[in-house]
């Protein structure tokens, strides 16, 4: 039997009340493609980091993968150093929108690479709120 705060979660991948956003088959597939990076961004609560959990979870690749947070001081060093690092297996980065933009730019042409070489052995998946709603 569950607790109610089992159910109802404030915070981290619900155990029961998860509900599939519309585009969770396509951001499945990509992640389940070889040589393909991902880009999931949107509005903070609307179940990105829990949809990418769920999906590694399903593809059994929740101990393969390694998940950084650009919120974190560690993280951000060695997010710093992923374009030197050779094969990289799944690299999840939580918060993207919170690294330098130079950090930014750094990845965006590391995925570029990545994906012109075909590299099949690196997948970065990267999550983070978009400035499209801000106000000037």
């Amino acid at each position: 039997m569950a607790n109610l705060e089992d159910v109802f979660k404030r915070s981290g991948v619900p155990t029961y009340t998860f509900v599939q956003p519309i585009n969770y088959t396509d951001l499945k597939v990509s992640i389940r493609t070889p040589g393909r990076c991902c880009v999931v961004e949107g509005p903070s609560g609307v179940g990105k980091t829990s949809s990418i959990t769920k999906i590694l979870e399903e593809l059994g690749l929740v101990n393969k993968a390694i998940t950084l947070s650009g919120r974190k001081p560690a993280d951000r060093d060695f997010i710093e150093q992923l374009s030197t690092m050779g094969d990289l297996g799944v690299v999840i980065i939580d918060d993207f929108h919170r690294l330098p933009n130079e950090t930014k730019q750094s990845i965006a042409d590391f995925m570029k690479v990545l994906a012109d070489e075909g590299r099949e052995e690196s997948k970065l998946v990267l999550l983070g709120i978009n400035k499209a709603g801000d106000h000037v």
